[in-house]
């Protein structure tokens, strides 16, 4: 039990080890040539012309899994949460591949000193500072390290080999440290270019301007021809490099309950509640009938449902709660027992544990009935002088927490410790000292701490989900098939769709290990269909089960990973080429006027717009005025416009432009420059910790990804 505690305790200690297992998994035998082929004859993907089966990823990711439902206390995780661990283990793995390249190629090396001063230094790594506290003071104990490692001869392998991986994922952080150092401690910032910088920031500049919109120019006075598309794709379709991705309508079919299968669980429902109310074993009824097993626990007021809690507070033993709707689902229940207890307890105990007990370590020998002796004497010394009971846990405790907190559980709420333990404590007054016998073996408790005692009840409660029948669900399969059957192209995909009612849906983009389709929950096995070699613009699915609905999609768009052709992308160029256009018209219509007067005024008033002053302009300066973003414009002022000399027309983004710099102020000799140097030298340090650095080395690493074809 206290066992059980101790693991609560150190649950992070598991996060660190899914890292620590991925890392021995790359340091060892992880990139050997030598391995099973995957499903279809391919490696789940190649780093650094390196394969990496999916055989032995998938063993990788069984480990995450595991470590991770133990982490958070579950017997399964949900779709959506083994679908983002595998892409945790992914991007461990893939990063850790590319780092050990690296660390292996700059020679990076971590002594076995500098590995025991990481541990036992007099400044140790974060990680044992963290999991290495005085239970009262929470301060780091180094004894307490020092003490664990005494005993590591005695432990158990699962535990020596959860401390090795602890080991290792120091060492892991530190390689990182290390890396991370070398490249921000190696950046320096010249003086010139701090002053380049500084002078570049602190220059403010008050300007003048008269802009020309290009929404005063109609769309269709511009012709557009193949040059114009051709000009405009060759200069910018690097911009437009993307990654493979699939369009696809689809509708979906819900299953709900209909009328019949409501009248049928509400029938069997209320004969069940007639079962219920003459039965003498209840717990094995209601883990028999109710989709939710047996809760022994004691509720205090408002832990129960409403419905519930409105009347056993208030009833006697035995009351039941009639059949009633919430939620989609039946429920009723009946009152067991009600009692005043406290919401919580604390105690200390000795844990005497015997070979074949749970948790029992392998140097634990003695029988059952030597266990039960050793504590029956511990507890004739300790009834009459309860305060030895702490010394006795540190002496002979077979709770290793034991050495660390003297066998001092804290407070702990009521039934969350084992049924035994936890009614030895319930029974006894504070100081009181006894013995109880549970899986773990036998404790010798004392009573330190409770909470002051109040009502609680103990409900036996049965939960029946409404839920569509077999019949119901064939019925929307059949349906779902003959709508599939039907369509042939997208033309007669939405035609069917109109004619059966069914309301098509549109997902766009879709990425070959992405995960959301709107209104679908987990939809990966719809996205992983698209990327199917052979499956283009056109192609039917078959008929997908998702969680209540079957689901029927096509695929009405297909991008390859690239850069695509112009003709994919036309349409999104066609009102940019537009305003590329304007602009040429707009600044040969301001340079004709230019060549009447210099005066913005009056080229205001000819060109129907105004005069805009704009006071305070730095280089880091995005708008001007209501204009918006004019990039362009800002970096004309600060590098090719002479003070007080109108400029040519400037072709801008939103509108074209005439500027007058009237003021340009510069920074003094005399600023401090350091203080900004540091906080440019701070910004690059701050861009390689948050570790954007490893983006780029994947970037380089020729990364091959397979996975849309195994999951």
């Amino acid at each position: 039990m206290a066992l059980i505690g101790t693991i609560r305790k150190r649950s992070g200690l598991l996060i660190i080890i899914v890292g620590v297992a991925l890392a021995a998994f790359i340091l060892g035998d992880f990139l050997s040539p030598r391995y099973g082929r995957g499903r279809q004859n391919i490696p789940l993907a190649t780093v650094l012309g390196e394969d990496i089966p999916y055989s032995q990823f998938d063993a990788k990711f069984e480990q995450n899994h595991e470590n991770q439902k133990k982490n958070q206390q579950k017997e399964a995780l949900t779709a959506e949460e083994v679908f983002n661990l595998r892409q945790q283990t992914w991007d461990q793995v893939v990063q850790g591949i590319v780092l050990k390249k690296e660390y292996e190629s700059l020679g990076l090396q971590i002594s076995a000193e500098e590995l025991f001063d990481q541990i036992q230094g007099d400044q140790p790594h974060a990680y044992i500072l963290q999991y290495f506290k005085d239970p009262e003071t929470q301060q780091y104990d180094p004894e307490l390290v020092r003490n664990y490692i005494r005993q590591l001869d005695q432990m158990d392998p699962s535990s020596r080999t959860q401390w090795d991986n602890f080991v290792e994922a120091i060492k892991d952080d530190r390689y990182k440290t290390k890396y991370k150092n070398l490249i921000s401690k190696a950046y320096i910032m010249p003086e010139q270019f701090v002053r380049m910088d500084f002078d570049e920031k602190k220059t403010t500049a008050k300007i003048r301007v008269v802009g020309y919109r290009y929404n005063l120019i109609s769309d269709s006075t511009i012709k557009l021809t193949d040059k114009d598309y051709e000009k405009y794709y060759n200069d910018y379709k690097q911009n437009y490099k993307q990654e493979a991705s699939r369009d696809i309508d689809y509708v979906s079919f819900e299953v709900k309950p209909s009328a019949k299968d409501r009248k049928e669980i509400r029938d069997a429902f209320y004969k069940t509640f007639e079962a219920f109310k003459t039965t003498e074993n209840v717990a094995m009824f209601v883990n028999t009938e109710s989709e939710n097993k047996y809760d022994s626990t004691w509720k205090k007021q408002g832990t129960l449902p409403v419905r519930i809690d409105s009347v056993v507070f208030k009833a006697p033993v035995g009351t039941f709660i009639e059949p009633y709707i919430e939620n989609e689902a039946w429920h009723m229940a009946k009152l067991l027992d009600v009692q005043m207890r406290p919401d919580s307890m604390k105690a200390s105990h000795v844990l005497i544990s015997y070979k074949g007990a749970m948790g029992a370590g392998e140097d634990v020998k003695r029988t059952k009935d030597r266990a039960k002796a050793i504590a029956d004497s511990l507890y004739n010394v300790a009834k009459g002088s309860p305060a030895v009971v702490e010394t006795l846990a540190r002496l002979m405790s077979d709770d290793p927490s034991a050495k660390e907190n003297s066998g001092d559980l804290g407070w702990f709420a009521d039934g969350s410790m084992v049924y035994p333990f936890n009614q030895a404590v319930l029974t006894h007054n504070v100081g009181e000292v006894t013995v109880a016998e549970s899986m773990f073996g036998y404790h010798v408790v004392k009573v330190t701490g409770k909470k002051d005692a109040e009502k609680k009840v103990r409900v036996a409660i049965v939960d029946v989900s409404i839920t569509p029948s077999q019949e119901t669900n064939q019925e929307v399969y059949t349906i779902a098939s003959q709508f599939q059957g039907k369509v042939t192209n997208i033309t007669s995909f939405d035609t069917v769709a109109t004619r059966m009612g069914m309301n098509k849906l549109s997902a766009t983009y879709l990425q070959a290990m992405g995960n959301r389709i709107a209104g679908l929950d987990y939809p990966r096995p719809i996205i992983q269909w698209t990327f199917i070699e052979g499956i283009g613009v056109g192609s039917v699915s078959q008929v997908f089960t998702m969680e209540n609905k079957y689901v029927v999609a096509i695929v009405t768009k297909v991008r390859e990973k690239g850069i695509p052709k112009l003709e994919d992308i036309k349409d999104v160029l066609q009102p940019l080429i537009i305003k590329e256009k304007k602009g040429d018209i707009a600044v040969q219509k301001m340079k004709a006027i230019a060549g009447t007067t210099s005066n913005l005024n009056d080229i205001a008033m000819q060109l129907g717009s105004k005069v805009d002053t704009i006071p305070n302009v730095t280089f880091n300066t995005r708008n001007i005025g209501a204009y918006g973003n004019e990039a362009n414009i800002i970096g004309k002022v600060f590098t090719t416009l002479q003070p007080n000399v109108l400029s040519e027309p400037i072709k801008g983004s939103n509108a074209a432009f005439f500027v007058i710099v009237d003021e340009m102020t510069k920074p003094g000799e005399g600023e401090d420059r350091k203080v900004f140097e540091k906080q440019l030298v701070s910004n690059f340090r701050g861009k390689v910790n948050n570790n954007s650095f490893n983006k780029t080395l994947e970037e380089k690493a020729n990364i091959t990804d397979n996975r849309v074809k195994f999951y």
